[in-house]
């Protein structure tokens, strides 16, 4: 059962194309909400398998899907969490995502296999300017820094393109995802 962390995502990212397209089929702004709340505690409960998770209370939260991780356990946590999505989120939300997924995978560089992926990144829109997302992205940046690894991250939002540069994503490229019909961004972090 999502938490108040995993409604305040839910509120921070509800705007988002990918977001949007995953919970397409609730009829009201409300259901979508807790559509989305439910994807992402689906999508925290995989994260902590595969990767990492910080969180600042209940109001800000990233998910991480780390490399190296044995391919029985990452396959068994993305069974689990299809699982869960289609129990959430329904069968055309689970095959919205996966075909979203699927384009988005294609455009990213193979290098790219072996880097620290930033999945979700939100901050309650209440929070925001309180340098919450700040702090959870430069924890982690220092462990990566720590292994001298690479990071990326997409995104929908051009708005966020300079905070993200101003914390080392400096290699940007513009995308367009056919699923959504809207521009996104890969960027990407060297590693230091």
């Amino acid at each position: 059962m999502p938490d108040a962390l995993c409604h305040a995502l839910a509120r921070a990212l509800i705007g988002d194309p990918f977001y949007r397209a995953v919970t397409d089929r609730a009829g009201d702004e409300g259901a979508r909400l807790d559509l989305l709340a439910r994807y992402l505690d689906a999508s925290r409960t995989e994260a902590r398998v595969i990767g990492m998770v910080e969180e600042e209370g209940a109001q800000a939260g990233a998910f991480w899907h780390l490399p190296g991780i044995a391919a029985e356990v990452a396959d068994a946590a993305t069974k689990a969490k299809k699982a869960a999505f289609l129990g959430s989120i329904g069968a055309e939300g689970l095959a919205a995502y996966e075909t979203l997924c699927a384009a988005m995978a294609a455009q990213t560089p193979r290098a790219l296999t072996s880097a620290w992926y930033l999945s979700i990144l939100g901050t309650d829109p209440a929070a925001q300017g309180q340098g919450l997302a700040s702090r959870l992205l430069s924890r982690t940046l220092t462990r990566a820094d720590a292994a001298r690894a690479v990071s990326y991250l997409e995104t929908f939002n051009r708005a966020s393109l300079p905070f993200y540069a101003r914390h080392g994503f400096t290699e940007a490229k513009a995308l367009d995802d056919p699923g959504t019909g809207q521009p996104y961004w890969l960027l990407v972090r060297p590693a230091r």
